[in-house]
């Protein structure tokens, strides 16, 4: 089942030859591994491979898409409630296979028996087991399946995350409106904010600008954080009302087909006490630093080392809560960043390949001294490497911005 309406309003965004290409370079990794089939669960990594997006992945429901090493043909499992979903165009895939949706075991038992009918539950199987959806023991029968049939079962989990890291110039188009969608509804914040506006309120400008722009909801929710709140890390946006003086931080990530673009921006509501001026002023010259040390080839971790760096010269480190940043690219809720971060706490320590896309932070709390205003914030950029170094997808200024 192929779509033809690649590009249209409802179609994937990309053409099916790129489709394709992914699934060849995934079937190369899986060679190199000895994976003889591949279950993808992930939901990003559905869309990436073959575009398609649902609003809800069931805990219950073993969405998956069947990719084998020495095959050219992808095999589609979804609900029977979505069969109107996959006749819309939303994916690319060769066939497909609806499942009762309101119970885990007829759905296990229908991927099973497609795959012996097809003589493919033989050899080395690999399931996605750090995947979001479907649950870990839906994902356990499965295995519980493969191995019965005789297949030694393995984890897949990373191998195509990987590959979808090093993004083509398709994708990269993605990521630069993306940005630019981020920027103009920043922009709008900039513009519209005001004391008396909730944090909600300033949320809600936000997602309506991003939306009148053309992006979709992201796969993160709006952070808003104001006064007293402005060190509570990850704190969902309040009916708070902003007040002279506060300092305010606002992050969001615009999405464009389901890639990602984060921006953050600190504000003061007047003029500020001098010492979160200095900070960002200081802070800002962070990223100069790591676009100057930064070329293809290079760590991540050296990145997240030469902003520690910058960071404790500058005399900042005994605010810093996060200097670095993680992979980003496509995304579905209910998270939105890969699987690598600079510092390497991540899953798996990169080099920095033409065409990776990560975000970068500088987050700052101000809890062991009493500055008026607030508690802390930060700027995050998102940076994207081409074969000269890094480069800043925003356009925005990066320093405190006074209301």
């Amino acid at each position: 089942m192929e779509n033809t309406e690649a590009g249209t309003e409802w179609g994937p965004p990309f053409s099916r030859a790129e489709y394709r290409e992914r699934a060849a370079r995934t079937r190369e990794a899986m060679r190199e591994r000895g994976i003889d089939l591949l279950f993808v669960s992930s939901p990003p990594n559905l869309t990436w491979l073959t575009g398609y997006d649902s609003i809800w992945y069931r805990r219950t429901t073993p969405t998956g898409l069947v990719i084998r090493a020495g095959g050219e043909e992808t095999l589609f499992f979804d609900s029977a409630s979505h069969s109107d979903l996959v006749k819309s165009g939303t994916g690319c895939f060769d066939e497909v296979e609806l499942f009762d949706r309101r119970k885990a075991g007829p759905a296990v038992e229908t991927i099973l028996a497609s795959l012996r009918a097809r003589g493919w539950l033989k050899g080395h199987l690999a399931l996605e087991r750090w995947s979001l959806a479907p649950g870990g023991m839906v994902l356990a029968d499965l295995a519980d399946g493969f191995e019965q049939a005789g297949c030694r079962v393995s984890d897949g989990s990373w191998l195509v995350d990987r590959i979808k890291m090093v993004k083509s110039p398709a994708e990269i188009a993605m990521m630069r409106e993306a940005a630019r969608i981020a920027d103009v509804a920043m922009q709008a914040v900039i513009d519209e904010m005001a004391p008396g506006m909730m944090e909600v309120e300033i949320q809600g400008l936000a997602q309506y600008v991003m939306s009148r722009n053309g992006g979709e909801e992201p796969a993160i929710r709006t952070a808003v954080r104001s006064g007293p709140r402005g060190a509570a890390h990850h704190v969902p946006p309040s009916r708070r009302r902003i007040q002279r003086g506060d300092i305010v931080w606002v992050d969001f990530s615009a999405s464009y087909n389901r890639y990602h673009a984060d921006l953050a921006r600190i504000f003061s509501l007047g003029e500020p006490d001098r010492r979160w001026t200095e900070l960002y002023e200081k802070a800002a010259g962070s990223v100069e630093v790591v676009l100057r040390e930064m070329r293809p080839g290079d760590s991540m971790l050296k990145l997240h080392e030469v902003a520690k760096d910058y960071i404790r010269d500058v005399g900042l480190e005994p605010y810093a809560w996060l200097v670095g940043g993680y992979d980003m690219g496509i995304a579905i809720p209910p998270d939105w960043v890969g699987h690598t971060f600079h510092s390497g706490l991540g899953f798996e320590a990169l080099d920095f390949e033409v065409g990776m896309t990560t975000n970068y932070e500088n987050v700052f709390d101000i809890v062991i001294e009493d500055w008026p205003g607030g508690k802390g914030g930060s700027y995050i950029e998102m940076l994207l490497m081409t074969e000269q170094g890094l480069e800043i997808l925003s356009g925005l200024d990066r320093r405190l911005i006074v209301v």
